[in-house]
């Protein structure tokens, strides 16, 4: 957007201020300066949100101000008005002042870009260690804050989460076909409604028990900085939708972890669960991660979809925010999928291709993704990609060795369960003891997905690896030994590869979002 298309209050406060840069969310403009921040709601009305009259506007801008003073030192510095002050002269004043106002302006200390999490995350300075430190402090932040008012109508709660929901599938429909696909919407409402049915003691219960909070409400990547004592603060607490901000303590950390599953760091998301579940230690808590998560994500795109609306195809951002939709959709429908203890088992033998499609799958959506292949030579002190010519059986390959790797296999999806996380595992599964040794820990309920391709692909497969660097040890002399021996689960779906990856993944999620 030019200068020229911005409304003539951002130009003016440019010109005031001397900001140069203007940034556009759906809702408001941010003029940002060297050391300061100016910001201006545009006079909208989303439904759940309502910018229209300039009073309303008036009174949002200094509510923003107070409620994020409980989570940032000395960021929201003023609530201001823009006034005329003669014919020719604007200026910002206290928004106590007398003068007549043309627009309402919050004034915030301009945080360094380096100091914001996000950031710090992209230039590969944030660890796992990190971020379970950060989830234990987010976690205080909230624990610390004013539970909602207690006015013993407990089940209100749970009308509220329930209203916010179908509220997202009706203000969406108009976008299905269009943006969102048809077979993903319905699956996700299916599976968020049945949820709240089943689950509606729960979340009576958490507002019983003060797990519900005048919280923050968009607790996004791009919302938490640190402060210079490297502790972190929060900034854009929600404030124009009291049912968006007095929500569960781990609707907010259900939030944070999408946007890191959003950028492919299921490693940081998992960590800041593990920190921030330490403070809150519960069970209820555990099982309304997905949840949230689900519809979290289904809320960034529904937003999005907002976004997109406004615009048309000429925009140059258009596709990708069209990609964006799809992507978090996508998210959204195996957060669904996931509300229970879910875990899929992606098996096959030797070259049928498992292994690329499981990593196929997880990296487009967000799993856990657990290769057999590098975990039994991690557990026998091998580098993944030192390869074993050895025959079927031996070595690092004994029912022994075997039996001991799927044990592990078994715990770590266990181990996993503890953060809400969907995990995939890469196996072969070709005994039956090896499944029941694998089900000794609590890995909740499997699809079973088989993967298989004709005799002479399989062969030309493996004959093509014998000269690569690879994690796996399959080659023609002794695939035919293993399917001679192999008595494997009963699959769920079967993938025969002689098509793309691509459409194989889509067949999967097709099937796990029926």
């Amino acid at each position: 957007m030019s200068k020229q298309e911005y409304p003539s209050s951002v130009i003016i406060v440019q010109n005031i201020t001397g900001a140069k840069i203007v940034k556009e969310t759906h809702i408001s403009y941010a003029i940002i300066g060297d050391e300061y921040v100016y910001k201006i709601k545009k006079p909208v009305d989303l439904g759940f949100l309502d910018y229209k009259l300039a009073k309303s506007r008036k009174m949002y801008t200094i509510l923003e101000k107070d409620l994020n003073d409980r989570f940032s030192k000395g960021v929201y510095l003023e609530a201001l008005k823009l006034v005329r002050k003669n014919e020719k002269d604007f200026a910002l004043v206290p928004v106590e002042s007398s003068l007549t106002a043309l627009e309402y302006v919050l004034k915030m200390k301009r945080i360094k870009d380096e100091d914001f999490l996000q950031n710090r995350i992209e230039h590969g300075l944030i660890y796992a260690n990190d971020m379970e430190k950060i989830g234990r402090e987010t976690a205080t932040l909230l624990k610390n804050l004013e539970p909602a008012p207690k006015d013993e109508d407990f089940e209100s709660n749970y009308h509220v989460v329930r209203y916010n929901a179908e509220e997202n599938f009706s203000q969406t429909k108009p976008y299905v076909s269009k943006f969102i696909d048809e077979q993903s919407y319905d699956y996700i409402q299916k599976q968020t409604l049945k949820f709240l049915e089943e689950n509606k003691e729960v979340f009576i219960k958490r507002a019983e028990n003060s797990y519900v909070k005048n919280g923050h409400g968009d607790l996004r990547l791009e919302h938490i900085y640190f402060n210079d004592d490297n502790t972190v603060g929060l900034i854009d607490c929600i404030e124009f939708n009291r049912r968006f901000r007095f929500n569960d303590v781990i609707s907010e950390a259900s939030f944070l972890s999408m946007e890191l599953d959003s950028m492919g760091r299921i490693d940081l998301s998992d960590a800041f669960l593990k920190g921030f579940l330490s403070v809150f230690n519960d069970e209820e808590s555990l099982k309304l991660i997905n949840y949230y998560r689900c519809y979290l994500a289904y809320v960034r795109a529904k937003v999005t979809c907002f976004l997109v609306t406004s615009k048309d195809e000429s925009w140059e951002l258009y596709q990708q925010k069209v990609d964006e939709i799809n992507k978090l959709i996508g998210m959204s429908a195996i957060y669904a999928k996931s509300m229970g203890r879910e875990n899929l088992v992606f098996y096959g033998l030797m070259g049928t291709g498992k292994s690329k499609n499981a990593n196929a799958f997880a990296c487009q959506y967000p799993a856990a993704l657990f290769v057999s292949d590098v975990i039994r030579k991690e557990l026998a002190g091998l580098s993944k990609d030192d390869r074993q010519y050895i025959d079927w059986g031996t070595g690092i390959y004994t029912e022994e060795n075997s039996l001991v790797l799927y044990n592990k296999l078994g715990e770590y999806v266990e181990e996993k369960h503890k953060v809400g996380r969907l995990s995939i595992v890469d196996a072969s599964f070709t005994k039956d003891k090896y499944l029941q040794e694998y089900k000794k820990h609590n890995v909740g309920h499997i699809t079973f997905i088989n993967f298989d391709a004709p005799q002479d692909e399989i062969n030309k497969r493996l004959l093509k690896r014998e000269n690569k660097t690879t994690v796996t040890d399959g080659r023609v002399e002794i695939a035919e030994k293993q399917r001679s021996c192999a008595s494997m689960p009963a699959y769920d779906l079967q993938i025969i590869t002689t098509g793309s990856v691509a459409d194989n993944v889509k067949t999967i999620y097709k099937y796990l979002t029926k």
